[in-house]
């Protein structure tokens, strides 16, 4: 059996990332959580998210190439800005 995972130099199977790319397209907040966004297809998502008028948040220790699409650039450690970042968007939330 294989697993769900692919491993560098696979690809994505085409259902998958074609129901992520209609997710990416509708969506009003797209996260980037602990990832360069330079692995390609999936790395796109993030770009084809704002351009559809979703607002980009990355979280991420380094500079990304989607940076300058972003709303939000978080370069904190992932354990003290997502419980921040999520307490934002629940209900009686600021943003």
């Amino acid at each position: 059996m294989k697993s769900a995972t692919v491993m560098f130099g696979e690809s994505l199977d085409p259902q998958v990332l074609g129901a992520a790319i209609t997710v990416a397209k509708n969506c009003d907040v797209f996260v980037a959580v602990g990832t360069s966004l330079s692995v390609q297809p999936a790395a796109s998502l993030a770009g084809l998210a704002a351009e559809h008028g979703a607002r980009l948040i990355i979280v991420n220790a380094e500079p990304t190439p989607y940076d300058t699409l972003a709303d939000e650039i978080i370069r904190e450690p992932i354990g003290e800005a997502l419980p921040r970042l999520l307490a934002g968007f629940a209900p009686g939330g600021d943003r």
